[in-house]
């Protein structure tokens, strides 16, 4: 079974939600709704799905699975709550219809941790998501800060997967946001980070029941990692081992926007068994076709053996794990 692991949908309710809370929403801005012409996967059911399931047939995909463009982090708790809830209920809700062809990851209303250890388990237990999605920052703090330990423990107690991915923030600095580099550079430059702030955290290692995805081929820590070994230890005495090796332990997904170059990269460096497919579905729709997004992995002329644990075998080992998570 060939499986996406990282895909979006457009829900422009949610989207209205965090506009109103004044959440600024790359692309339209703080207290500023969703387009109307935008797909709602919880209202068109039949014509938005019905595409996105052609879309997938056509390049040989038989499962996505479906995270919040933009997370529900909001100060206040309630607005938080709701639209957490409005999020996973949309997702879920497009579950139900295909349950054999799509799958969903739980949004969490952060900062709020213990909401968000609530609705953890609501969308484990009753929504039968697969895993959860964290944003790579919280209201300008590192997701892999102190103050979240508590959820990192109950997410290592459920023995989760946890997939992380960029706020389109520009790492709330201005030598990026005020450039306009916050969706190119800016997207890049958080995989790295938040996989950074994983390794200087030991989260693998005092968390270790997590399988942890990281989105875009890591960034650019593909090309970092012995500059890591023999700088961060530097900084980081107190690092169980290599940080090379910490990095080995996550798995990436294999979204380059068609970079064979990149994509070689990432394999070189992690090797073929922690690259999974990603599409970020619609994202990459107005720049190449889905079917062209997949299979741009074909064009590394990589051994079909490596190909078949990035298409399928690698994801379907992991989320085969969610089954049997402890409740």
């Amino acid at each position: 079974m060939n499986i996406d692991v990282h895909a979006h949908a457009v829900i422009p309710r949610y989207n209205q939600m965090l506009a109103a809370a004044g959440a600024a929403i790359p692309g339209y801005g703080s207290g500023t709704p969703a387009p109307a012409n935008t797909e709602d996967i919880a209202t068109d059911s039949v014509d938005a799905l019905s595409r996105r399931i052609a879309l997938m047939d056509a390049a040989g995909v038989d499962r996505q699975l479906l995270s919040a463009i933009y997370a529900p982090y909001l100060a206040d708790e309630t607005d938080a709550v709701a639209a957490a809830r409005c999020v996973n209920d949309a997702h879920a809700s497009a579950v139900a219809r295909h349950p054999a062809r799509l799958g969903a990851y739980a949004a969490l209303p952060l900062p709020h941790v213990n909401a968000s250890i609530a609705e953890l388990h609501r969308c484990l237990d009753e929504l039968g998501m697969v895993g959860v999605a964290l944003q790579c920052s919280c209201l300008g703090d590192s997701i892999a800060a102190a103050r979240f330990d508590p959820l990192f423990a109950e997410l290592n107690r459920r023995r989760a997967v946890v997939f992380f991915h960029p706020c389109i923030n520009g790492l709330c600095s201005a030598l990026l946001t005020d450039w306009g580099l916050a969706p190119t550079a800016g997207a890049v430059f958080e995989d790295t980070t938040v996989a950074l702030h994983l390794i200087v955290r030991r989260i693998p290692h005092r968390f270790p029941n997590i399988t942890i995805i990281i989105a875009h081929l890591g960034g650019a820590l593909p090309m970092m990692l012995n500059r890591l070994d023999n700088q961060l230890p530097r900084s980081y005495p107190e690092l169980p081992e290599q940080p090379s090796r910490t990095a080995r332990r996550f798995f990436y997904d294999s979204v380059g926007h068609g970079s064979v170059a990149a994509l070689r990269c990432a394999l070189e460096a992690f090797g073929a068994n922690r690259i999974l497919l990603g599409s970020d579905y619609p994202v990459l729709m107005p720049f190449e076709s889905y079917r062209e997004t997949v299979g741009y992995l074909s064009n590394t002329q990589a051994a079909p053996s490596a190909l078949l644990h990035i298409v399928s075998n690698n994801a379907a080992q992991i989320f085969a794990r969610h089954r049997d998570r402890e409740v």
